[in-house]
């Protein structure tokens, strides 16, 4: 173990100075220059005497700093050294970093904050978003007709008999009731019955989506998608022939219109997939409540397609699928799930559209059929027949779910079997459907209801026709969505049906609405359009 060291020496202050204890170093200070570490410094100026002295208080001094440095603990010398060098380290950087400092000016002379330009990587903002090109529309080569309203015929005056206190008129002759989506009427149609270039427009964008939800393989379409908010359950025979509806009713088909590509395929497939009873086998089978219905709207849209282009390729699909529909009619006049059933006034509803469909393409219907249609009229029928019920569930009893979509359904099946326009049962029952405050969209949402409705007015007219459109025309486009991978459809949601039809089922009902126009001309022709207000 080493001893430890001597007290520090204490060193008579020198003349002219004094001594110090720094730090536990002893330290001169002098008047005059001094050699470290053994390093004289030379006054060139001194006299001999002078220099002599000078040598004698250095080599004093030097012997001092020796005896300090020999003194010291090696802890305070190695302290020292490595003080020394961090000093002139940090005085090179310093000088070195001298000339590269950034000047920062900072004016109180403005609010304004400028940004200097960053020469790094920019980050560019989110660019506007550039709106959808509206669908270019198809003018027709065929000129306006002079009154386009005028084609079909004016409802026969019922004969009063003993017994009843209105009876029942021969069912209108309706064959021209197709004409009106013809390219030269369609137009001034619109024009007639309230329409405007705002629902014209939502029906181009309602078919433009359609027409992408088109299976190109098989030329089917789905309820369940490739759309957001597909339906709950799959029925592509249903789906398929409501989008062919939508595509017909504003004149398109295999041969004519902006998407009768998209018509041709979907009825090739069909065509492809009905049987020799008439019946359409597409896969996967639909369930069994809805068979019945799926055949009845594509018995629609086959008799339309067959009435449109008078094409002897399409007469035998129409004939097939009729026939099937007039065997499957039940023995109260109805037709329910499965062909011979009890019928309901649901189904009861389509079917009355399929044979009048027929009807209007020219093919033969027995008037029996629509006779036992008026008596399962009767037996449902509420409120002397102004309202309806879906069906009876005990013979004696009156019917059940008297809903607006079933009332709405009932009347416009006694409007084709010939109630009279101002008939009052019939004046009484439109009313209770339109009301003060019709097409509520955000509180009683029901497509289904709402497209029945809309069709017994516009073939009334008058007021309740003009209050009912008014609401309509606007309400419809302003809820079509705009902007997306689903513009031109209408969102399902909150829909009565709409969890279980989908937006595909949705969208076709809102289209066929905006169609109503010159989808089918009015049965009561002029005379309704004559009576109702202007638009």
């Amino acid at each position: 173990m080493n001893p430890p060291p001597p007290p520090p020496h204490r060193t008579p202050a020198s003349p002219g100075g004094r001594a110090t204890l720094v730090g536990g170093l002893p330290w001169a200070e002098s008047a005059g220059p001094v050699a470290v570490a053994g390093m004289p410094v030379v006054r060139a100026s001194a006299t001999s005497r002078d220099a002599a002295e000078e040598a004698a208080n250095h080599r004093g001094l030097a012997e001092r700093i020796d005896d300090v440095v020999r003194l010291s603990p090696p802890f305070s010398v190695s302290l020292a050294v490595h003080v020394l060098v961090l000093l002139a380290l940090a005085l090179i950087f310093v000088h070195a970093r001298r000339d590269r400092r950034v000047v920062l000016e900072v004016s109180f002379l403005s609010t304004e904050v400028i940004e200097a330009p960053d020469p790094g990587v920019q980050i560019m903002p989110d660019p506007e978003p550039v709106p959808e090109p509206e669908p270019e529309e198809v003018k027709s080569e065929q000129p306006p007709v002079e009154d386009p309203a005028a084609a079909p015929q004016q409802m026969p005056v019922p004969v009063e008999t003993p017994g009843a206190a209105i009876a029942e008129a021969v069912a209108p002759a309706i064959g021209t009731l197709l004409d009106g989506r013809e390219e030269g009427r369609r137009a001034a149609l619109v024009d007639a019955f309230g329409g405007s270039t705002a629902t014209e427009a939502a029906v181009a964008k309602a078919l433009e989506w359609i027409a992408r939800q088109q299976d190109k393989k098989d030329g089917l379409w789905s309820l369940r998608g490739p759309y957001d908010d597909g339906g709950s359950q799959e029925n592509r025979l249903a789906a398929t022939a409501m989008a062919l509806l939508a595509f017909q009713g504003a004149g398109n088909t295999p041969r004519e219109g902006r998407h009768q590509k998209v018509v041709e395929r979907g009825w090739k497939a069909l065509v492809k997939a009905q049987l020799a009873d008439g019946r359409f086998d597409v896969t996967p089978e639909p369930p069994t409540h809805h068979a019945l219905y799926s055949h009845a709207q594509a018995t629609i849209a086959a008799c339309e397609l067959y009435g449109m282009t008078r094409a002897g390729m399409h007469a035998a699909p129409a004939r097939k699928a009729l026939a099937y529909a007039l065997a499957a009619q039940g023995p109260n006049g109805g037709w329910r799930y499965e062909p011979g059933q009890e019928g309901d006034m649901s189904v009861t509803g389509w079917y009355m559209m399929a044979l009048k469909s027929g009807q209007m393409a020219g093919l033969e219907v027995p008037e029996a059929a629509f006779a036992g249609i008026g008596a399962f009229l009767d037996s449902v029928a509420v409120d002397e027949g102004a309202r309806y019920g879906y069906r009876l569930d005990v013979p004696g009893k009156p019917p059940v779910q008297v809903t607006n979509a079933i009332c709405a359904e009932g009347l416009l099946c006694r409007q084709y079997l010939g109630w009279r326009r101002n008939d009052p049962r019939l004046v009484h029952g439109i009313e209770l459907l339109v009301g003060d405050k019709p097409f509520d969209w955000d509180r009683e949402k029901d497509v289904y209801a709402w497209y029945y409705i809309t069709q017994v007015a516009h073939h009334v007219g008058g007021d309740a026709w003009t209050r009912w459109n008014n609401r309509m025309k606007e309400m419809l486009p302003e809820k079509q969505v705009a902007q997306g991978g689903e513009a031109g459809s209408w969102d399902p949601s909150l829909d009565r049906w709409g969890h279980i039809g989908g937006r595909l089922f949705t969208t076709c009902f809102c289209t066929w609405m905006l169609e109503v126009y010159y989808r089918h001309l009015p049965l009561y022709g002029a005379e309704a359009v004559a009576d109702s207000p202007a638009q």
